[in-house]
């Protein structure tokens, strides 16, 4: 049966799920939103702390959360839900742009 999935997370969860990453990178390959590359530890960090480089915003604001990064994660986790938390960085930041 289909759970849906709560595409919104507290700060602490997501800190929690990227500590949980085992750093793969299948949710990024099967991404089809990827238009350059990057890697899941630069797109982990940069979710919850720091200065979001170029890259990875262009990445956050291409993704349309469609869930295809879900089904290959090995450790079950939901990037989808993650960047939420990146889309809501950016535009604290004002970079949604």
């Amino acid at each position: 049966m289909f759970q849906p999935v709560l595409l919104h997370k507290t700060g602490p969860q997501v800190v929690q799920e990227i500590h949980a990453c085992i750093g793969c990178n299948e949710c990024l390959i099967a991404c089809p939103a990827i238009a350059e590359p990057i890697t899941i530890d630069v797109l982990n960090r940069e979710t919850v702390a720091g200065t979001i480089s170029p890259t990875v915003a262009r990445f956050a604001r291409s993704c349309y959360q469609c869930g295809a990064c879900v089904a290959p994660c090995p450790v079950g986790l939901h990037r989808d839900a993650m960047m939420m938390m990146l889309k809501v960085r950016l535009l604290r930041a004002g970079q949604e742009k």
